[in-house]
Order: C-alpha cells, then sequence, then structure tokens
C-alpha cells in the first residue's frame, strides 16, 4: 500500500509517522478488514475492527508526538472500505482520506461525518475487482451493494456541504503503463477548505495501480 501510494519515498524525509496496520485472517487464510457493510467481512466474524483501529491511534499517540489535526487516511480495496468506514464515523479524527479501488456504504444514511473530510477517490475505470460503476459484493451468502465511484464522489461531496457544481481538474500521468496523462481529475465545486473532493478516474486502470517514477517522485 505504501509502494503504490508513493508514500515509502516520503516518510522519512518528511517527518512523518506511517502506521501499517494489519486485518484479521479469515477462514480462507486471507486477511480482512470489517470496513463497511459490503467489504469485507465476507463471513460474519464480526471483528470490531473501528474499535481496533480508533484504540491504535489513542495508543500510538501516547508514545509518539502526534497532531492530531494532521492525521490521514490511505485504503486500497478493502482497506478503502475501511478508511471510508472511520472517516465516516470519526470525522473529528481525520483529516483527510485516500479511497485506492474501494468505495464508501451505498447508503448516505450510513455515513453522516460530523464535520467535513477531505477525500480523494481514486479508481481505475476497467477494475474487476470493485466496479468503477457500483456492484455487489457476496458477504454471508447475500449480495451487498456498494457505490460507484462517482456516487461516493457525489455523497462526499453532498457531506461536506460542496454546493457548487463539479468542475475538471488538469488531466494526470499517474500510472507509468499506460500512455499519457491517463487519469482524469473531478473536482467537487464550493468545498470548504477544510473538506475538498476529487475524483480521480484512471482510463484502462485495473484493481491494482502501480503509479510511475514520476508521480511516485
Amino acid at each position: 500500500m505504501a509502494y503504490y501510494a508513493g508514500v515509502d519515498l516520503l516518510f522519512e524525509s518528511e517527518g512523518f509517522l506511517m502506521v501499517a496496520p494489519d486485518g484479521t485472517l479469515d477462514q480462507d487464510g486471507m486477511r480482512f478488514w470489517n470496513g463497511t457493510d459490503a467489504c469485507c467481512d465476507l463471513f460474519g466474524a464480526g471483528v470490531d475492527d473501528e474499535a481496533y483501529l480508533m484504540g491504535l491511534l489513542d495508543d500510538i499517540a501516547e508514545d509518539y508526538t502526534v497532531d492530531p489535526a494532521r492525521i490521514y487516511l490511505i485504503g486500497y480495496s478493502n482497506g478503502a472500505f475501511m478508511s471510508h468506514r472511520l472517516a465516516c464515523h470519526h470525522a473529528d479524527r481525520f483529516a483527510a482520506m485516500v479511497s485506492m479501488s474501494g468505495a464508501t456504504y451505498a447508503s448516505a444514511a450510513d455515513c453522516a461525518p460530523s464535520e467535513p473530510v477531505s477525500v480523494l477517490q481514486l479508481h481505475g475505470d476497467m477494475d474487476p475487482t470493485i466496479l468503477y460503476g457500483g456492484g455487489t459484493i457476496t458477504v454471508e451468502n447475500a449480495p451487498v451493494a456498494y457505490p460507484a465511484a462517482r456516487a461516493t464522489f457525489d455523497l462526499w461531496a453532498a457531506s461536506n456541504g460542496c454546493g457548487d457544481a463539479a468542475t475538471d481538474g488538469p488531466a494526470r500521468d499517474l500510472v507509468g503503463s499506460l500512455d499519457g496523462n491517463e487519469t482524469a481529475v473531478l473536482e467537487a465545486g464550493g468545498c470548504p477548505d477544510d473538506g475538498r473532493v476529487e475524483l480521480w478516474t484512471v482510463a484502462g486502470g485495473t484493481h491494482v495501480l502501480l503509479l510511475n517514477a514520476t508521480s511516485r517522485g
């Protein structure tokens, strides 16, 4: 995850703490986070990862100097769903989040942040695992819906109070295996300074988005 996001190049030079916790092993031996209702406690273990991760933040703050106004979430796939859950339920603890190849809750009623959180939603439009246009995941033998990337963007823009129309920002060359400036940028309009919302759509991007050397630098 740190490599995909380029964070591994920055945490020492910029002097921030990076925490990379592990999820629980499921009955198939795969690690998971109990993020939203759709992803990814597939067998109904009921583990309370929200309490675990928030407690981890408290434990770290006891041992290190942590600026409470500058705590950020970065999640990939299942981790992105988990990041959305934390930002939805603990907006007072997080300044911003990056969601890569994931989504928020399908229902806006399940995400009622107490204050704005800046959100970057990054998703490949050819993702076969977490569909760009939304879909379902089978949880305990029943399909549970998750929203499209644009719907995730819209839900956060609405909850943050972004009242103006979205506009296109400069395209980016984000993924080395794809030619040109393949990543379209959509910026929500009229957002508060602490609640900016952007959707970066990687044309031809799949579930794993490896950043190129220029982006990572």
